[in-house]
């Protein structure tokens, strides 16, 4: 007779001392990730624009714009990591968003930050039942978004696309054939989701508002001053 397995389980602590170690890594990595995003796009977007496009060292773009794209799926594949299947879910050590978003689901959880929270200031404020209500939408909004990641064009089928692509080429060599290569609007959609989803992770574990979307635009203001410069000669 096959032995049970022994279940698997962490104390609410734990759970929440996970996700206080999560999102500070996930919240570097999609600064990281929307960074990349923006030169990407400004770079393409000027381009684009341009009448005149037979310029000298044309190749040499094209291969620092395919490394940038491989660079943001690396950070993709990082953010939205499930784990090692073969363990149990609660023994995988990688900080995720799918890893998050399971504990940040869990009552026990919830319950541990929005008390916490109304302690964001200092104890017994009177904001004290609207930080703890902040916690709970924030928390809500997390997971609705990791559920709407999935719908849409380029959601399902842009991480089905991101984890062959990162199993096949940037984690290994293997030598099946694939032609998996995730494109721009699916690892655009990838990363505007993590973006939202950070954001709102960030502020139900540490009460910080990460104004991610300020940070993307200055991000994209830089990219313009330099793409404008390396190729249309402007300043």
């Amino acid at each position: 007779m096959a032995k049970k397995k022994k279940r698997v389980t962490i104390s609410t602590t734990e759970a929440v001392k996970r996700l206080d170690t999560m999102i500070p890594i996930l919240y570097r990595n999609i600064q990281n990730a929307l960074l990349i995003e923006a030169v990407l796009e400004v770079g393409n977007d000027i381009v684009g624009g341009m009448t005149d496009r037979t310029l000298p060292g044309a190749r040499a773009f094209n291969r620092i714009m395919n490394s940038l794209a491989y660079d943001l799926a690396m950070h993709l594949s990082r953010l939205y990591d499930v784990g090692n299947r073969s363990r149990h879910v609660n023994r995988r050590d990688v900080a995720s968003i799918p890893l998050a978003v399971r504990l940040f689901r869990q009552r026990r959880c919830e319950k541990v930050l929005c008390e916490r929270a109304r302690n964001w200031l200092s104890p017994g404020t009177s904001h004290a039942n609207v930080f703890e209500q902040d916690c709970r939408n924030a928390i809500h909004r997390a997971s609705k978004g990791y559920s709407a990641t999935f719908r849409g064009n380029f959601g399902r089928s842009g991480l089905k696309t991101l984890k062959e692509f990162r199993d096949s080429f940037m984690a290994h060599s293997l030598m099946t054939e694939t032609d998996a290569n995730p494109i721009y609007s699916q690892l655009f959609r990838l990363t505007d989701c993590a973006r939202d989803f950070v954001e709102d992770a960030r502020l139900a574990v540490s009460g910080t508002n990460s104004s991610l979307d300020g940070q993307e635009r200055l991000f994209a203001a830089d990219a313009k001053r330099f793409w404008r410069l390396a190729l249309l000669g402007k300043r």
